[in-house]
């Protein structure tokens, strides 16, 4: 046996002997990890809490973009800085740090100046967001990896399975807990009502810290050399000139992006045209999320039987629907308003299935990770959407905004059903 064969041996077997405690510590982990996210949902309590301090929607775009370019910069250059680490665990550690203790200072400052001073909260709130986001972008690539070697192969979609619903049954309890919260006016009146939500993210933070905390990170023995940035860009360049099915996956997942940008903004609309009481918030958080588990369920059958194509179509549809359902729903109850975020759950748990697993079947096993950063790389320019939505509403409005959302969404559709499904068709599988 080589002395690589060895290594790699003594590799799955440390891994094999934490695999009871890293999935223990994994699910506190997720689990947490995604109940605070709900409590801090830039589709539902941000932009409600934004719309306190100002009556900009430009400043609720503006949140959203921020997020969009954290979830998208960092993670080329993470893979790049970190990618020849052994050990990554300490530097996801200090991000889950950063950010918990953004949501802990958040709440403090929201409690004490919510009411006297909300240009500073809102200034505020949009520095400590950009740090929220950017350490959340580097902390995605690492997760990735850690969990990677700390799960072995055969038991990841336990885990994930897992993990997925006991999140969405913490995510869907957040918002009865917002609900309670916000609709209960005399107990809680504002801003204590929002410090109180963003100090229940921070708590869901710091156990989400502590599950982490506990994972035995085994060492991968065949380590990743980093490549320089000029050679990381210039493979990139030439992966999208030669590669037809790559670009239109970038042309389908860009048009999707206007769904993505206008989510935070129904939230808006449903205060301002329906004069909802506030813990209806809470109960569109809920069917966000419920959205989100189900259609969970949905996607992952279709991606299995008959690819991630489909999903990627079924996504697109589901956001299509959520713009037409809000400007007509109104008119029929507004509590059937509530439709319109189990879309948008919908829509967000395919993006999440279908374009980030095609990407992976289309390129070899070496390029995958190149791939990935160059495709969140290129679509960078696609977080500013929220921004401008954000300033459409404002000069012009709902409806015509969500209209011509619409007619994108026709456009996207039209585009996707032009990929080629690298598990079905010859010429999908293009990157290699």
């Amino acid at each position: 046996m080589t002395d690589t064969s060895t290594a790699l041996a003594q590799f799955e077997a440390e891994s094999a002997r934490h695999y009871r405690r890293n999935f223990l510590a994994g699910l506190i982990h997720g689990i947490f990890f995604q109940m605070s996210a709900a409590f801090g949902s830039i589709h539902t309590v941000l932009p409600a809490f934004v719309s306190l301090l100002t009556p900009s929607t430009v400043a609720v775009g503006l949140m959203a973009a921020i997020q969009g370019f954290g979830d998208i910069i960092p993670q080329f250059f993470t893979a790049y800085l970190l990618g020849d680490k052994p050990r990554k665990k300490n530097y996801l550690l200090g991000v889950i740090t950063v950010r918990w203790i953004s949501w802990g200072l958040l709440a403090w400052l929201t409690w004490r100046y919510g009411l006297t001073r909300p240009g500073l909260v809102l200034t505020v709130l949009i520095a400590l967001f950009s740090l929220f986001s950017l350490v959340g972008g580097m902390g995605t690539i690492i997760y990735a990896d850690i969990f990677a070697r700390a799960i072995p192969a055969e038991r990841r979609g336990r885990f994930s399975g897992v993990r997925q619903i006991g999140g969405f049954v913490m995510a869907i309890a957040a918002g009865w807990m917002v609900k309670l919260i916000l609709e209960n006016e005399a107990r809680f009146p504002f801003p204590v009502n929002y410090s109180l939500i963003f100090l229940l993210s921070a708590i869901a933070l710091a156990i989400a810290f502590f599950g982490f905390a506990m994972i035995r990170e085994p060492v991968y023995p065949i380590q990743h050399k980093s490549e320089s940035l000029r050679a990381m860009a210039q493979q990139g360049a030439k992966i999208v000139k030669l590669n037809k099915n790559f670009r239109t996956l970038l042309l389908s997942r860009g048009l999707f992006g206007f769904a993505v940008g206008l989510a935070p903004f129904y939230v808006l609309h449903a205060r301002q045209t329906l004069q909802l009481d506030p813990g209806t918030i809470g109960l569109f958080l809920s069917a966000q999320m419920a959205g989100a588990a189900l259609s969970n369920i949905l996607w992952a059958w279709l991606a299995d039987r008959y690819g991630n194509k489909s999903v990627i179509i079924g996504a697109v549809s589901s956001a299509g629907l959520a713009s037409v359902l809000a400007l007509t729903l109104p008119a029929l109850h507004p509590m059937a308003y509530a439709l319109v975020f189990v879309l948008v759950g919908a829509m967000l748990s395919g993006m999440r299935i279908g374009y980030s697993n095609i990407i992976l079947e289309m390129a070899a096993p070496e390029m995958r990770a190149t791939c990935v950063a160059l495709q969140n790389t290129l679509l960078a320019p696609v977080a500013l959407f929220p921004l401008v939505a954000g300033v459409l509403i404002q000069n012009l409005s709902y409806p015509v905004v969500f209209g011509g959302e619409a007619i994108l969404m026709g456009v996207g559709i039209f585009v996707s059903l032009r990929l080629q499904d690298p598990r079905h068709q010859k010429d999908g599988a293009c990157i290699s």
